[in-house]
């Protein structure tokens, strides 16, 4: 408890390796006794967030596929795709015929992926140096000049799971207008992010304060920390794109979540 109050004052990278070490420390045990565990990244190197990583993952595999429509022949994009949370349970999913592409900030995170799939031939992933101040301080590429390393109409299904949080809104409507590029027509685009309405503006876990015209932070010192966006933001952003807005279900960061998920999740698709 004390360090994670002492973490919370330091600089984003100090802080996440902190709270990253923290986390491994209590998972010790199961990685010790569960030889499966033991290929589970280390959060001290690359922490994508608390939670048990197989269990969330499989988690977010199966919201795919009960929100997004995700096909074992799909050619599917995976929009920060961290150290292989999701993509460890793509894998066998997609080898009937489909393909993957995940590309993240992170070079350890990246690194991890290469090597536990090493051989899966179906499973690429690209490390892009995208700046942003929680993941990637010295980052050279501004998120507003992001290309996506997809080609266009290439793309079945795309999906950012926990990275518009981490966004401001013009790279957000960068993002977006990528997605759209490389989505071929009727291809879907799930993202998860906080989405702010009346009445659902804050919680206790996630104390929002006003940051800008469109947006939300916890900490106005390193907003990217965690930001939350108005939703009525983020629909124009998305028809903005030239996305239509399909789904909308709201997560259990705060009051009223309809689905299993912490977070909003929203399913575009592609004219």
């Amino acid at each position: 408890m004390i360090l994670r109050r002492i973490a919370r004052f330091a600089p984003p990278g100090a802080r996440r390796a902190v709270v990253g070490a923290i986390a491994d420390l209590k998972g010790l045990p199961l990685r010790l006794s569960d030889p499966v565990r033991r290929r589970d990244p280390w959060n001290f190197w690359h922490n994508v967030g608390d939670g048990d990583f197989l269990a969330i993952g499989a988690t977010l595999l199966a919201n795919l596929q009960d929100h997004a429509g995700l096909r074992p022949i799909d050619q599917v994009l995976d929009i920060g795709c961290g150290n292989g949370r999701v993509a460890a349970h793509l894998a066998p999913v997609l080898r009937a015929g489909g393909g993957y592409v995940g590309f993240d900030v992170s070079r350890r995170g990246i690194q991890d992926c290469r090597r536990q799939f090493a051989n899966e031939p179906h499973m690429h992933f690209e490390l892009l140096d995208i700046r942003n101040r929680e993941y990637n301080a010295r980052g050279r590429v501004a998120e507003i000049d992001t290309v996506f390393p997809a080609r266009d109409g290439s793309v079945d299904l795309a999906f950012a799971t926990s990275v518009f949080t981490h966004m401001r809104m013009p790279g957000v409507r960068r993002y977006l207008a990528e997605t759209a590029r490389v989505l071929r027509p009727a291809g879907r685009f799930a993202f998860t992010a906080f989405a702010i309405e009346p009445g659902r503006e804050a919680s206790a876990g996630f104390p929002f304060q006003p940051f800008d015209a469109t947006s939300a932070a916890v900490d106005a010192r390193y907003p990217e920390r965690a930001i939350a966006h108005w939703r009525v933001a983020l629909e124009a952003a998305v028809a903005q794109a030239g996305l239509r807005l399909g789904d909308f279900l709201r997560g259990h960061w705060t009051t009223g979540g309809e689905y299993e998920g912490s977070q909003d999740l929203f399913v575009a698709v592609k004219p």
